[in-house]
């Protein structure tokens, strides 16, 4: 059996263990069959960006992006084997150096405008294009070229060949070319489309208005079939403890991220169900290494071992979660299982800081180092209660250490700002890792210059590492280098890797075929749907 098989092989095992701990779909439904109509209610704690595959950075965006209004070329399954979605086949070269994809027939733009391979080819142009400044644009860093091979057929040229390169083009949505091609490249985040999206998926776009709702009803016209339901609104409620009311309340429907203490209530509720799984998503602080406070790797271990992230899943996630150890989780193969978090150790923390000229010389209780005081400012986004709670227990725990941190909230758009231009010292914040292990757009050197490498992390010896592995065809050649990448930053700490969340979800009992695993919460929506009897 091949190594890939052997992994799928695992991953199946380990979901069939986990299946019941996980309770990873939606309750036992009623017996009868699963019809049209209705309209779904998802709760949104923040606003949403642009619908546009080439300018979004939102995660909460980016869900919507794959699962309701686009089609990328390929996609996921349970397993995360890659399978054709918008293309239905593609290939890699023997020699490894192109991948090919041909186009699904009778895929239209909710426009009606058919779907070609110069959408597919322009995205790809305008998401290297340095005008435009694609935020995922180092997953091209392999591809040379795109070549229209037939009216169906699209081919992409690399520059040298490399490991997997379906993930090149995973979650990637073609945008479509004729609603586009005159907008700016400049211009393109401000473009009118971003606010009124045509796509090509299960759903189209109806109406937004900001700080309130979006509206997305079924497409009638849809390739693999007529969703169930005829609406999806997606209601923006900003506060934590109103989601979880509207929800019980029957106002909504769906809850993503349900608060860890929130939890209980819903397994005593008549009106709702928890549903717990496996995510992709960490929280971490995340250090700008520009600023001589956290240059030294030594001074960032220090501060990792300072902060009791036990204390936090304990404490803030009710036990809904586990420290994280680096930017690797245990879904995915390149994780290197021989790695422990580092320990909640605050002796050695001061000791470590006192070895490299950080002590109390003056007694105010803030270490200093050449007059300098250990004092900086941790953001975070206002009304992410769970970050909000974090920088309270880190700000303690550092003065435990002789080291002042205040806490400021900001403003979503506020926040995200301060962090892709770099305006900041400290932040607590998360990541949502991709399925693969992908490591270079928020570590790498090349990267300082985009938006993810926020902390402007730079060793140039692990970026050679990082290089090799993408470079190693073969999984078991390339696991070691993978291994060692996480090695590096499990001792560099370019962030304290904080704790690893829970998959969580709040669903209205009258909402059906909910499932949700490491893909997201929205892999099923094309199958919810709501008992007529139930239907408001």
């Amino acid at each position: 059996m091949s190594p890939r098989r052997l992994w799928l092989a695992g991953v199946a095992l380990l979901a069939a263990a986990c299946a019941v701990e996980e309770a990873a779909t939606s309750r036992p439904g009623p017996e009868s069959e699963p019809a049209q109509g209705g309209t779904a209610i998802v709760a949104q704690s923040q606003n949403f960006e642009a619908f546009n595959e080439l300018v979004s950075q939102s995660a909460s965006t980016n869900y919507v992006l794959d699962n309701i209004l686009f089609m990328g070329l390929i996609d996921y399954d349970r397993e995360l084997n890659y399978i054709p979605w918008l293309a239905d086949s593609f290939w890699v070269s023997r020699d490894g150096m192109a991948i090919t994809f041909r186009l699904r027939e009778g895929v239209r733009w909710h426009d009606g405008t058919p779907v070609t391979v110069d959408d597919v080819a322009w995205t790809y142009e305008m998401s290297v294009s340095d005008e435009v400044g694609y935020p995922n644009r180092a997953r091209f860093k392999y591809v040379d070229a795109v070549e229209r091979v037939d009216d169906r057929t699209v081919r992409f040229l690399f520059n040298q060949a490399h490991g997997e390169p379906e993930h090149d083009f995973i979650w990637w949505s073609p945008m479509p070319k004729h609603l586009l091609k005159d907008v700016l490249p400049g211009q393109m985040r401000n473009a009118p489309f971003n606010r009124k999206p045509i796509g090509n998926g299960p759903f189209r776009f109806v109406s937004w208005q900001p700080n309130q709702e979006v509206v997305f009803e079924a497409n009638d016209d849809f390739v693999f079939g007529r969703p169930y339901l005829d609406r999806i609104v997606f209601r923006v409620i900003p506060e934590e403890t109103t989601l979880l009311t509207e929800l019980l309340a029957g106002q909504v429907d769906l809850l993503p991220g349900v608060p860890f203490a929130g939890i209980e209530r819903l397994e005593a509720s008549k009106e709702a169900r928890p549903i717990i799984y496996e995510s992709n998503r960490y929280q971490y602080i995340s250090y700008n290494t520009l600023n001589p406070l956290f240059a030294d790797a030594r001074v960032r271990r220090a501060l990792t071992m300072a902060v009791d992230r036990d204390a936090i899943v304990d404490a803030l996630m009710y036990g809904h979660g586990r420290v994280a150890v680096t930017h690797a989780l245990p879904f995915q193969w390149e994780y290197n299982a021989a790695l422990t978090p580092l320990p909640y150790d605050p002796d050695s923390a001061r000791a470590l800081l006192k070895n490299i000229g950080w002590v109390d010389t003056d007694g105010d209780g803030v270490l200093d180092n050449g007059g300098r005081p250990f004092r900086f400012t941790l953001l975070t986004n206002r009304g992410e209660t769970l970050r909000e709670d974090m920088a309270v227990i880190i700000q303690s725990d550092l003065a435990e250490v002789g080291i002042e941190v205040v806490p400021r909230s900001l403003e979503w758009t506020t926040f995200v700002e301060a962090l892709w231009t770099k305006q900041f010292e400290a932040a607590v914040t998360g990541w949502s890792v991709d399925l693969k292990f992908e490591p270079w757009a928020m570590f790498s050197t090349d990267a300082i210059d985009g938006q993810f490498n926020d902390g402007s992390y730079s060793n140039p010896g692990l970026d050679a590492v990082m290089d090799r592995a993408n470079r190693t065809l073969d999984r078991d050649e390339a696991k070691p280098l993978w291994d060692e990448v996480q090695e590096v930053l499990h001792d560099e700490q370019p962030y304290t890797f904080l704790v690893v969340n829970t998959g969580r979800l709040g669903v209205s009992n009258r909402l059906e075929g909910v499932e949700a695993d490491v893909r997201g919460y929205l892999v099923s929506v094309r199958h919810w749907w709501i008992p007529e009897v139930d239907r408001q």
